[in-house]
């Protein structure tokens, strides 16, 4: 079975989150692993394995990055980690993937469901973009503040979105 490997220097995984009410925070993860062992023209015999490393967040806000890594959302300290596993991956009638996996975030493993959507696929790695939404609070991430004018500071679904490039593993 092949392994290829998340080029990290060339891949991107980001998230977007409603704020106040009438903004959108934007924000990427710096640091990441990733593996993806079988088939890379073929998703539906691949299984596919992700880690973030929650302190890496950047949001372009210091005070923001540093509040999110806190134990009011990700408790960075005690939970250093995202994980995602794969469960099942199948094509759909647009020639994109749609893939089911375990989702862990401060402990906490939930089924998540991502749109793959090939953008290059050679004999030397590919290119995939990756898209899914979760809800935040159910990975205990509960934190939020009422808004003066009515609602809430933050929205409870998170869109990820990422451009993933692999490579063939080197052997050592």
């Amino acid at each position: 079975m092949n392994t290829w490997k998340v080029d990290p220097t060339a891949s991107t995984v980001g998230f977007f989150v409603p704020h106040m009410m009438v903004s959108t925070v934007t924000g990427t993860f710096e640091e990441f692993s990733g593996e993806l062992q079988g088939n890379i023209a073929d998703l539906t015999k691949t299984k596919i394995s992700f880690q973030v490393i929650v302190s890496s967040i950047q949001t372009k806000n210091r005070d923001r990055d540093l509040h999110l890594c806190s134990a009011d959302f990700f408790n960075a300290e005690t939970f250093p980690e995202m994980t995602f596993s794969s469960r099942t991956i199948y094509n759909d009638t647009d020639g994109r993937y749609q893939m089911s996996g375990d989702l862990t975030v401060k402990n906490t493993t939930k089924r998540a469901l991502f749109c793959i959507t090939p953008q290059e696929v050679t004999v030397f790695g590919a290119t995939y973009l990756v898209e899914g939404k979760i809800k935040r609070k159910d990975f205990g991430l509960m934190w939020n503040r009422a808004i003066e004018a009515g609602g809430v500071m933050v929205g409870d679904i998170i869109d990820i979105k990422m451009s993933v490039v692999i490579c063939k593993e080197k052997r050592q």
